[in-house]
């Protein structure tokens, strides 16, 4: 990923989006942001995929030979598809982030999936960095030893959950010092609702 100082990509807010673990809502919560910062916040946004899920790959299909079809912009191998007037791309590599300069894109998103060794990087060199993890069960180990070691981050991550109680985040957010976000429970990622607006409203303006 190249450095948002770079020539060409001052103007983008480059928003990353890690999970403490496996399947705690990523994607759905990347899909949610987008939608807000493209739907209310009227910002020419992109969803980058960097993780090895192949989720946007079902997304796009879905969306083209499904009942909720919608006509998606494809330019060939490689580009992204257009839906609700938010760009997907299948890959977040150097190519896509240079892309959406070319197209004045000013917001992108990127699903980075599980925080690993190996993404930490480039997930630290986002504007805004949001971990996803949960309170729920066996899940909350992970989340708690990732929050635990946020003295050694460069800087600071914003903390949000997609499962657990609401009590279990107070408790956890006492535990590990830190202010936890819940994410509204929503069924469609891509639809705004009342209830994500007065959410995301607090935070992204």
């Amino acid at each position: 990923m190249p450095d948002t100082k770079q020539a060409g990509t001052e103007r983008l807010e480059c928003i990353g989006i890690a999970g403490s673990g496996p399947s705690v809502g990523v994607t759905h919560f990347s899909l949610m942001t987008a939608a807000y910062l493209s739907g209310v916040l009227c910002r020419r946004t992109a969803v980058l995929e960097q993780n090895e899920s192949g989720s946007f790959a079902q997304l796009e299909k879905i969306y083209r030979t499904g009942k909720r079809r919608e006509k998606p912009v494809i330019d060939g191998a490689g580009q992204p598809f257009e839906i609700r007037g938010i760009f997907f791309y299948q890959k977040g590599e150097r190519a896509e982030w240079y892309d959406c300069s070319e197209r004045g894109m000013e917001a992108m998103v990127i699903d980075f999936g599980a925080l690993t060794q190996k993404n930490q990087d480039a997930f630290f060199r986002c504007s805004r960095c949001f971990l996803v993890g949960s309170v729920s069960g066996w899940q909350l180990a992970d989340f708690a030893a990732l929050a635990a070691e946020k003295q050694k981050w460069k800087k600071w991550c914003e903390y949000f959950v997609s499962f657990g109680e609401e009590e279990a985040v107070k408790m956890a957010e006492q535990y590990l010092d830190i202010r936890i976000r819940r994410i509204p429970l929503q069924k469609n990622a891509l639809m705004v609702t009342g209830e994500s607006m007065t959410f995301f409203g607090k935070f992204l303006r």
